[in-house]
Formats: structure tokens, sequence, C-alpha cells
């Protein structure tokens, strides 16, 4: 018997960060030219929001960021920023329709990323999220390792955001540290704080938890997600936004993205960053929907449904096998 999560909602909104987060990933590096070609494929696959990259870096990186605005995408698009003027400014000038403002502000994050203390953390998060108000800019405010920050703390931060003029909340798992579990939890204690707010999580692998994790967040309320195709990104990556496309189908939760695009979308990214999924990984792998012992061919072949949970022709593969074939 299928198992369904059943969701507060049944529309979820994913945030794919290919071209940010996944530009982090080791040996990655997308020109402008690669942007484009990824960008407009995501947006003719239906994703939502496109997060295009951290403007202020460097110049070339502007000039990725401004390129991909001037596409003219059917999707918003959404630049990374440090909660600090320039950063925000670099974004206003790129002409994107939002900004992602990151900051952390646990123990760690006060004495090894901003050596700065909670007063003035919140401060820099007042004053950032109102100037990207001034700029006309959407705001999505992600704490920074929000799995370790005291809920007293990251709820103190979130306040101080939305009082700000914030438009959405992001909860981030920068260390991959969470069990499902914990992010029932936490992620069900967030959405009892902050009702009537938008709410994204943003799961890091590193123990192999990210799909579940991601999963648990959505039944427990959280209503946009981050993700990367085929899953890249810092260390052992994020939540893969082709796994998680047909895993929402599968849960008959809409998100907008077109199953049959999840195939060409992959390969797509494998191609422009020569890192591809393993053969086993669940979806996109070339061994996701092949069959060798001989009771399971024999079966698959009396019907496909035997042995595969989704038809791997809706996820736009040519022919039965799917990746692998």
């Amino acid at each position: 018997m299928k198992s369904k999560a059943v969701a507060p909602s049944d529309t979820v909104h994913l945030v794919d960060c290919t071209l940010r987060e996944g530009a982090q990933a080791p040996g990655i590096k997308f020109s402008a030219e690669t942007t484009v070609e990824i960008a407009k494929a995501l947006d003719g696959a239906g994703v939502a929001i496109v997060e295009a990259g951290h403007p202020c870096a460097s110049d070339a990186e502007f000039e990725r960021v401004e390129r991909l605005v001037r596409l003219g995408l059917r999707a918003k698009v959404l630049a990374h920023a440090r909660a600090v003027e320039r950063d925000i400014s670099a974004v206003a000038r790129t002409g994107a329709d939002a900004v992602g403002i990151f900051v952390g502000v646990n123990h760690i994050s006060q004495t090894a990323r901003l050596r700065r203390d909670e007063r003035e953390i919140l401060s820099m998060i007042d004053s950032s999220v109102r100037l990207a108000r001034s700029h006309d800019l959407t705001v999505r405010l992600t704490i920074e390792d929000a799995s370790r920050t005291e809920f007293a703390m990251l709820r103190r931060a979130y306040e101080v955001a939305l009082n700000a003029g914030a438009d959405r909340l992001c909860f981030a798992d920068s260390v991959g540290v969470l069990s499902p579990v914990e992010v029932a939890a936490g992620i069900g204690e967030l959405r009892s704080a902050f009702p009537q707010t938008p709410l994204e999580v943003h799961f890091h692998d590193d123990r192999g938890l990210a799909m579940a994790n991601t999963l648990s967040a959505i039944a427990a309320g959280a209503t946009h997600v981050s993700c990367s195709v085929n899953g890249i990104g810092e260390r052992c990556g994020i939540t893969d936004t082709a796994a998680l496309a047909a895993n929402l189908a599968y849960e008959n939760i809409e998100c907008g993205v077109r199953l049959s695009a999840v195939a060409s979308l992959s390969g797509l990214v494998e191609r422009v960053t020569a890192c591809g999924p393993d053969a086993r990984r669940p979806v996109t792998g070339r061994h996701a929907f092949s069959h060798t012992a001989r009771l399971h061919v024999k079966a698959v072949e009396r019907d496909p449904n035997a042995y595969q949970w989704m038809d791997p022709a809706d996820l736009g593969y040519p022919v039965a096998g799917g990746a692998g074939a």
C-alpha cells in the first residue's frame, strides 16, 4: 500500500538554487552562457523561483546574475546577499526580483563567522531587510545553521526580520545534522510561532537525510523548498530537484515542475558540470529503473509495476528502463 505524507497544503514552491548552491560545489563553475542555458531549462520546466547567484562576490558573478535577469523568465529571480549594504545594493542593481539575505545568530556564527554578538546581528538583520525593501525587493531571510540554533534565539531573529518587512523565512540545516523526527518537531514549532508566514527549508545531505528531512518539513508545514538539480552544492550537496519533483508527484503534492522535464534537466546539468548522479541515485541514476534478476525481469515484462514505483516515461526517459536505458 502506498504511504502518503499528508501536507498542510497541496502545493509546495521549489526554489531551485542549482546556479547558486551548485556553484559552491567542488570543481563546478558556471559561465554566463551556461547560466543562461540552465536558467531557461529551469524556467521551461516550470520552476517557480530561480536562485541566481551572489552578485557582490565578483564582477563575473554580477554579470552572470544580470544576464539571467535580462532573460525575462516567467520564474522569479532571487539573488544571494549577506546582511550588509554592499551585497544588497548589488542585488538591486542586477534587477533581480528578490534577495535571499543569509545570516547566522548562534554561538558558532557569533564567534567564527561574523564575530559579532547577538544584539549586533539582530541589528544587521533589521537594517538589511529594511534596505532591501527600500529597493522594492522581495525578501527571504535565511538563518544559517538554524538547526543548531536555540529556538528562542531563532524566533527573535525571525521576528526582527518580519517586523522589518521580510516576506519569507528560511530555515537552513547548513551542516545536514537533523533527522526527520527532529525536523518534524522543529518546523512544526516554527509553523506554530509564525502561522501565516511562508516558510522555506534548506537541507544539506551530509548524513544522507536531505530528502527525508524535506518531506518531513513539508508535512510539518513548510511552503517552499531549496533544491538543486542532481543535488549539487557544498560538500554532499542538498535536496535534489529532480528526485523531489518525482516524490511530490507521487504524494499528489503540486510543485509546478513538469515531471517529464526531470530527465532532461538532470542530463543538462550533468553535461554542463561534468558532475552527474551516481548509478544508484534515485530517479536520475542509470540503475534507478533497471532490472537484472531473472524473476524481476520476467515480472516486469508482465506488469512494469511489479518492481517500480513510478513509470520512467513519466520522468522524460524515452524508453522503459529509465535513466540506464
